[in-house]
């Protein structure tokens, strides 16, 4: 059945990275936020994040986007609990958790045995069949993806995903609502790695291969692809702030779903993911860098803005 085109509240299943991003983003929207996760450690960490962190909130109140008003006001509209029970008067719950099949499986009907017969329910999977996760719902109809981007306060696009059992007048909805927030939506139908991350992994991939096979250095594999092709960040600089650590996982849910061999992780990401080399560390906590820090190499975006040039 098509609900009403109306959000109140909205809750968001895992307060890591892209949690935290989609929590900032429907807070600074004016929507109430219930924001869950198992670890109180997880929950601090992220609520400093919304605050502290490099797209946070006073970066913003520094940039002069908003005033302290503002931003107390954002930080009022978001309540953080370990409790899913919480969840019970949301209008829409959005599954971030890692990617991970069992996990998200797990998640998913914990929401649904909470939430509301008519609360939308999405996954923020990149990769992970929608069909197969709205197994876990009592109403797959208003299950869907929705897949953010990294940072999801600030890219426009989010990814609708329509699974088997998706509801069209569902989708239509979500998608009508989410260009009122500002959002560009694009709707896709179910397949491994969807549009976006299916192309998005294969060329990560391929560059990372480049590197291990000696071909060029991440900087000038990633300056080539923003000046030859207008990218506005390089593939192996998107890896890094996406995180090496998931995008190995996405890698490996690609190969497990397909058993095509194209999609098998390279063994440098495997080698970096191993060694704590998974990310920008600026958004990975506990992390030695991403593949930029492994090879000693400044950001390819901050070699070419030092030198003025314009993209």
């Amino acid at each position: 059945m098509k609900p009403e085109l109306k959000v109140g509240k909205i809750g968001v299943v895992g307060f890591g990275l892209m949690g935290t991003q989609i929590t900032q983003f429907f807070a600074q929207q004016g929507y109430e936020v219930v924001a869950v996760d198992v670890s109180e450690e997880a929950l601090k960490r992220g609520m400093d994040t919304i605050i502290n962190g490099k797209f946070g909130l006073k970066r913003l109140l520094e940039r002069g986007k908003i005033n302290e008003g503002q931003m107390e006001e954002i930080l009022e509209r978001i309540k953080t609990t370990k409790d899913f029970t919480e969840l019970s008067d949301t209008d829409m719950v959005i599954e971030a958790v890692y990617e991970d099949l069992g996990l998200k499986l797990k998640v998913l009907r914990e929401i649904s045995n909470i939430v509301k017969s008519d609360a939308i329910i999405g996954s923020n999977t990149s990769t992970i069949s929608i069909t197969k996760l709205a197994s876990a719902v009592k109403n797959p109809e208003n299950f869907l993806g929705i897949h953010f981007f990294n940072p999801a306060q600030i890219q426009k696009l989010v990814e609708l995903v329509k699974g088997l059992l998706t509801d069209s007048e569902v989708l239509e909805w979500v998608k009508e609502w989410f260009a009122q927030t500002g959002k560009v939506p694009i709707v896709v139908n179910d397949s491994p790695g969807f549009a976006t991350s299916r192309l998005g992994l294969i060329l990560g991939r391929e560059a990372i291969l480049m590197v291990q096979e000696g071909v060029a250095t991440p900087q000038d594999i990633d300056i080539g692809m923003i000046l030859g092709y207008g990218y506005a960040m390089g593939p192996l600089e998107t890896g890094d702030l996406v995180g090496l650590d998931t995008r190995l996982r996405s890698l490996q849910a690609m190969y497990e779903a397909t058993g095509d061999p194209k999609w098998a992780p390279p063994r440098l990401l495997i080698q970096l993911v191993d060694a704590g080399y998974i990310g920008d560390p600026s958004l990975k906590l506990g992390s030695r860098g991403g593949i930029y820090e492994y090879f000693g190499q400044e950001r390819a975006s901050q070699v070419l803005k030092k030198m003025g040039v314009r993209r």
